[in-house]
């Protein structure tokens, strides 16, 4: 077994229940076809991460029975449910369901973010040495990982409001006694104008970006 685990963490593409603000301007059905079709992007990008000895796991939610997503997956990575009340007791408990399998670093992502890489992921494990966050250019952040010695608990587990564009310098204060390396900062994609300004950046081997193409020029 590898000593490192990732974790993408997401919700099951659900019309009505996902990417609700970007639902408001663009509709929820295209709205959820734009969380599947980043998720498809994701699972091309990590599915060779077993060969840099970093396994994948997928943490999903309950929006609805789970077969036919838990179809699509790639065949190497593992999957659970998620478990818990809040965004960040949801976290921590992914993330400590992992570690309980033996694993000694553990990083977690949100699944929104079309321009995340398995360089991405694999520079991340370079740079943890106790705690790694990537920054999102909103002022959250959209990767945590840490060691299995570091307590992330009092940051979950937090009255820290997740939507909140402090929510990246409360959780570093928070950790001020640990040493936090940073990655890249991303633009995760929440409303319209975050989905269109990734969409110029994105490469033409996108599936996300062959998608826009054939679908959003409608919108």
């Amino acid at each position: 077994m590898n000593k490192k685990a990732y974790i993408l963490f997401t919700r099951i593409p659900t019309v009505g229940k996902v990417k609700t603000r970007l639902a408001k301007t663009l509709g929820d059905q295209f709205a959820t076809e734009v969380q599947a079709v980043m998720l498809e992007d994701l699972y091309q990008h990590f599915s060779e991460l077993s060969k840099s000895g970093i396994d994948l796991f997928i943490a999903y939610s309950d929006e609805q029975a789970p077969e036919a997503f838990l179809k699509q997956l790639p065949p190497s990575s593992h999957s659970f449910l998620q478990s818990g009340k809040t965004i960040g007791e949801r976290m921590w408990r992914a993330m400590n369901h992992v570690f309980a399998l033996g694993y000694e670093k553990v990083i977690l992502t949100g699944s929104d973010l079309p321009e995340l890489s398995k360089e991405l992921i694999e520079e991340a494990f370079k740079q943890l040495q106790e705690v790694v966050i990537g920054p999102s250019k909103d002022g959250g952040y959209y990767l945590i990982g840490s060691c299995r010695n570091v307590d992330l608990k009092p940051i979950f587990l937090s009255d820290l409001q997740w939507g909140r564009n402090s929510v990246l310098a409360e959780t570093l204060l928070l950790l001020k006694n640990y040493q936090v390396s940073q990655v890249e900062a991303l633009q995760d994609i929440d409303e319209e104008k975050d989905l269109r300004e990734v969409s110029r950046s994105l490469s033409k081997a996108s599936q996300l970006k062959k998608w826009l193409v054939e679908n959003g020029e409608n919108k």
